[in-house]
């Protein structure tokens, strides 16, 4: 099993550490497990090998997530963002197969800090509410998610410029990201993104994603998301600034 994985064992339990902690953040906000995994993880698996890993858990969080997300999601805005992003995947695949794995890794990370940083300081997207904004957003969340598989942060700036409540924005975020998963699980395996080892990682990953996605769930209240949001969002910032200086350095 271990050399099927192609990991230690020290690194498969780091692995499993990683994914608990991005559960826990998946499930209270709606968004941020693949964030969270490529911020911690770039230093050990380049992204290329992280990315079909995130998409796979991200696929199984939406839908363990999509009884209580559902309802207050905005649908036409889920889908017009998606359907955009379609065409933005391929082209953020392709450069994360044809880069360096370190300057890949770098772009991950700065992806990461500079997105989180941005939401934890409020600062909208400079695109206009309507549809055409909305399918700008949604081709850029698509490279980004090809390039980085964080496309749910660009998302996520978008839904908070529109000034969504807590639970829309949530649920808004677990209908994209559960359509923009099954579009690039597309792209991924057109692409040959998706290999039988990543799906065999995804599976031994499973349980503790699940155990801290229905940790990070069951706390899921207003008055806690108050807080935890920006403590969230500075942890991803401090973690992917220190992976980006052990990659300069």
């Amino acid at each position: 099993m271990i050399l099927a994985l192609d990991l230690s064992p020290g690194a498969l339990a780091f692995l499993a550490a990683v994914v608990f902690i991005a559960g826990v953040a998946r499930g209270f906000t709606g968004f941020g497990a693949s964030a969270t995994i490529m911020a911690l993880a770039t230093w050990m698996i380049a992204p290329i090998g992280l990315i079909p890993i995130c998409l796979l858990l991200e696929l199984t969080a939406s839908t363990l997530l999509l009884r209580g997300g559902f309802g207050p999601a905005d649908k036409p805005l889920a889908v017009t963002l998606v359907a955009a992003a379609f065409l933005g995947v391929p082209l953020g695949l392709h450069l994360t197969k044809t880069m360096d794995t370190e300057v890949s890794s770098i772009i991950a990370l700065t992806l990461v800090c500079g997105l989180a940083a941005m939401q934890l300081a409020r600062i909208p997207l400079p695109v206009g509410p309507g549809r055409a904004g909305a399918a700008v957003v949604g081709f850029a969340a698509g490279i980004v998610n090809g390039l980085a598989s964080i496309g749910g942060l660009v998302h996520a700036l978008y839904l908070m410029a529109r000034n969504l409540p807590a639970r829309n924005m949530r649920g808004t975020m677990i209908v994209i990201i559960l359509l923009s998963g099954s579009v690039t699980l597309l792209w991924q395996g057109l692409m040959g993104v998706m290999t039988a080892q990543a799906a065999l990682r995804f599976a031994v990953l499973l349980v503790p994603f699940a155990a801290g996605l229905w940790l990070g769930r069951h706390h899921f209240t207003p008055e806690n998301e108050r807080h935890y949001r920006p403590v969230s969002l500075a942890l991803l910032v401090a973690l992917a600034g220190i992976g980006l200086v052990r990659q300069l350095l």
